[in-house]
């Protein structure tokens, strides 16, 4: 049997270094970390060889007395705590006394510090965990740390080593975090004695983000302010055209520490949701500061991920501020590329040969049609095209209500409208509330949480305004709208816009518990596999909940009567099937709430398609509508609905000024 022994204490620190020294990158950040929880406002990191060779940290903080500078090399040897109650209102970066001990196991470290106080300075030689000298030096007020071949005594480790450039990178990224993390302390960066990150430390974080990631990115950046529930949160969310296909660019903060956490994380890209494309991720620097009793950042050896005693309350403050923010921001892109040299060629384009452009008269008076039907009614329903049988929301011929509703022009097209009550009690009511969400009405806030603090002046509703008292120039390819406005051009998908006003009325419908049903007056045959006949067997209800009424015909045969208003002049089969399987996928058994991917399938289905000719009165009454939305910006993919073009980017095209 083998005997229990105690190891020494070389084998326990070389140990205890694993849990915390993993690379060069983790010596740069307990160094910096103790430095900021010094009082220092200016860090200088130098390295070569990826930091493999040497780090040098140096910074103008409080120093260490000469008499406690040994002792800082012990396991366990610490100035931020004395006892474990001192956890629960913990504020250094900090705290454990293992870092100092940790480096000096597995690499040759040289301090020279000094105190504001003492005449002198203090210089200390340590390899191995050893202390090899200690004397007297000259130096200013603060530390520097040198540390140099890194795991030399345990060649087992460094062979897990990356190439220098990897490790420098690894590097560069600590270093970034803790500059957002910090904008008074000015952060610096040397690598081969080359400058590769020099922040101001000016206390503001924009200067921050402009000197780290350019000047395009800081132009792109909405400011985020809120305050509630005993959370403030600060910082900046990135517009759409600067998201990234991953989280790199998402720098999350709790009380000044950089941290990974998935609840702050899901709750910023629901914020997010339908204004950034598919796979995309926003750009955010996020800053949560929060009681130190109500968080648990002892939870990762090396700090990386907290714990909060209440998620929920978290989830909701940063959702909130995401949103308000977004939702308080004009988001149209100014595309300078509009024109850019890659584009498809016309000789590779047969839609490009063909180009029509139908412009539209500038009438003597640009005021907005009214909302009044032929007969003086108001409209607020539908109305179909008798030369298509398209159903658009817009200047309706036909009001829908409740009960029954028909016209001749219904009849010509095969159908008619009802209205379903779908929800029997009100707990149907509020689970769909609370996962559908009422949209607001434009310029109105949800009521869903302590409110955010923003600038008084509305770029969302000048951006509206500018949209309704635009001059309609017309259509390029059928497919999208031009509008003048002052020194702008505005370009607008027309299916993009549709699709996001369907979303939103589709949504709000649910929310507040009943549809639109269209009844087809000739119904849909359709053939199911087996797979797919068990799915709808299992799935009826929450088809029914989306408007559809359909039958069991027998066999593998299922008949559609009733489809829901927003698909429009019909389905076909395959429509269908495709709703089945998203219904299927999204909920993976029966369940009470509708998911929001199907309706922004449904959505998606029933906007005006491309290549489709719209008269004046139509575009004016989708851009109309479009201003009444909670999002104009974005359709439910995250597509851009409108891409602004400025008089002076023309003029540049074109020469005319340089």
């Amino acid at each position: 049997m083998v005997k229990i022994v105690i190891l020494d204490e070389s084998t326990s620190n070389q140990i205890a270094a694993g849990e915390v020294i993993e690379r060069p990158a983790s010596i740069v950040k307990e160094m910096a970390e103790n430095s900021l929880d010094a009082g220092a406002t200016s860090i200088t990191v130098e390295i070569t060889g990826g930091g493999i060779k040497s780090i040098r940290v140096t910074d103008n903080g409080d120093g260490i007395e000469a008499d406690d500078v040994a002792m800082a090399f012990e396991r366990h040897a610490t100035s931020k705590i004395r006892r474990i109650d001192d956890l629960d209102n913990l504020s250094t970066m900090g705290f454990r006394g293992e870092a100092l001990a940790s480096i000096a196991s597995v690499s040759k470290v040289e301090v020279i510090t000094k105190t504001e106080e003492a005449k002198v300075g203090t210089k200390v030689i340590v390899e191995a965990g050893d202390i090899i000298s200690t004397e007297p030096v000259g130096a200013p007020k603060g530390t520097t740390f040198i540390v140099r071949e890194l795991f030399y005594n345990t060649p087992a480790r460094y062979k897990f080593l990356k190439k220098d450039s990897t490790e420098a990178g690894y590097i560069h990224d600590i270093l970034v975090r803790i500059a957002l993390a910090r904008p008074d302390v000015s952060i610096k960066l040397v690598n081969q004695g080359k400058t590769v990150i020099h922040t101001p430390g000016n206390h503001d974080l924009l200067s921050v983000i402009y000197s780290i990631y350019g000047k395009d990115i800081a132009r792109s950046v909405i400011p985020v302010n809120f305050s509630g529930d005993g959370i403030d949160i600060t910082g900046f969310i990135g517009r759409p055209e600067i998201s990234k296909g991953n989280r790199s660019s998402q720098s999350i903060f709790v009380n000044n520490r950089f941290i990974y956490n998935k609840i702050i994380t899901a709750a910023l890209e629901e914020a997010c949701k339908t204004r950034l494309m598919q796979k995309r991720f926003p750009f955010a620097v996020l800053k949560i500061n929060i009681s130190p009793q109500f968080v648990d950042v002892n939870v990762h050896p090396a700090k990386l991920e907290v714990r909060f005693s209440d998620e929920r309350k978290v989830f909701r403050a940063v959702h909130h501020a995401v949103m308000s923010a977004l939702s308080g921001a004009s988001l149209i892109p100014a595309d300078k590329d509009v024109f850019k040299k890659n584009a498809v060629k016309e000789e590779d384009n047969a839609d490009a040969k063909q180009m029509r452009f139908r412009s539209i008269p500038r009438m003597e008076s640009e005021a907005m049609p009214t909302e009044e039907n032929a007969s003086g009614n108001k409209s607020e329903g539908l109305s179909i095209s008798a030369d298509t049988g398209n159903v658009s929301n817009y200047k309706t011929a036909v009001h829908v209500e409740s009960g029954f509703s028909k016209s001749a022009t219904e009849a010509m097209q095969g159908l008619y409208f009802v209205k379903r009550e779908i929800y029997d009690t009100a707990s149907d009511n509020e689970i769909m509330k609370s996962i559908a969400g009422a949209a607001p009405k434009p310029g109105e806030e949800k009521n869903t949480g302590p409110v955010a603090t923003h600038d008084n002046n509305d770029p969302v509703a000048n951006d509206r305004n500018k949209l309704l008292n635009a001059h309609v120039i017309g259509q390029i390819f059928n497919s999208f709208i031009i509008l003048e406005t002052g020194d702008e051009l505005l370009l607008i998908d027309q299916h993009a816009a549709h699709e996001r006003i369907q979303y939103e009325k589709t949504k709000k419908q649910y929310s507040e518990g009943n549809i639109y049903s269209q009844v087809l007056l000739n119904p849909l045959t359709v053939n199911l596999s087996m797979l797919e006949m068990d799915m709808f067997h299992e799935l009826s209800r929450l088809l029914e909940r989306l408007g559809f009424e359909v039958e069991d015909f027998g066999g593998k045969t299922i008949i559609i009567r009733a489809i829901p208003y927003v698909l429009g002049s019909g389905i076909s089969e395959q429509d269908f099937i495709d709703i089945l399987y998203k219904l299927q996928k999204e909920t993976g058994s029966v369940s009470e709430i509708i998911p929001e991917e199907t309706i922004y399938m449904t959505a998606c289905k029933s906007a005006i398609k491309a290549n489709r000719e719209m008269p004046e009165m139509e575009i004016r009454g989708l851009i109309e509508d479009l201003t009444k939305t909670e999002n104009p910006y974005t359709c439910v993919h995250g597509r851009p609905i409108i891409i602004s073009v400025s008089r002076k980017e023309l003029e540049k095209k074109f020469k005319r000024i340089l």
